[in-house]
């Protein structure tokens, strides 16, 4: 399951990294932009449920505050990830409301992002995440 997130996870970052650039580089989105930002919004929500489902073992004695190594990088990352997903629909409902997106929200967006990737990745390659 945490290699489906992770896989999931790479997709949603390709196109995130794409649609910053469009987004950064013009002032105004080239057409089409809309559907692929619903894409990469869905396709973070599933990555966000992936790595909920992968984290979630009943009773095993690791949960959020399982502090063994990267045991919790787990958990930091899911958390990260939620905010992330926050971020993103503060920025749809931006778009949707003809109200120009800040530049600033794009950033926090895509480094809350990409430090929820990175933490998720540490966590992956931990001993901490074997068996999941």
């Amino acid at each position: 399951m945490l290699i489906a997130a992770v896989s999931v996870m790479a997709v949603a970052i390709v196109l995130g990294l794409w649609l910053s650039s469009l987004y950064l580089v013009r002032e105004e989105p080239p057409k089409g932009t809309p559907l692929t930002g619903l894409i990469h919004g869905t396709i973070g929500a599933i990555t966000v449920a992936l790595v909920f489902l992968a984290l979630h073992k009943p009773n095993t004695g690791q949960g959020p505050n399982a502090g063994h190594g990267a045991g919790g990088f787990g958990w930091t990352a899911f958390y990260i990830l939620v905010i992330t997903l926050a971020g993103g629909l503060t920025i749809l409902i931006s778009h949707l409301s003809r109200r120009r997106i800040s530049p600033l929200l794009v950033a926090m967006h895509a480094t809350a992002g990409i430090a929820g990737a990175v933490i998720l990745c540490a966590y992956w390659v931990s001993p901490s995440s074997y068996g999941r």
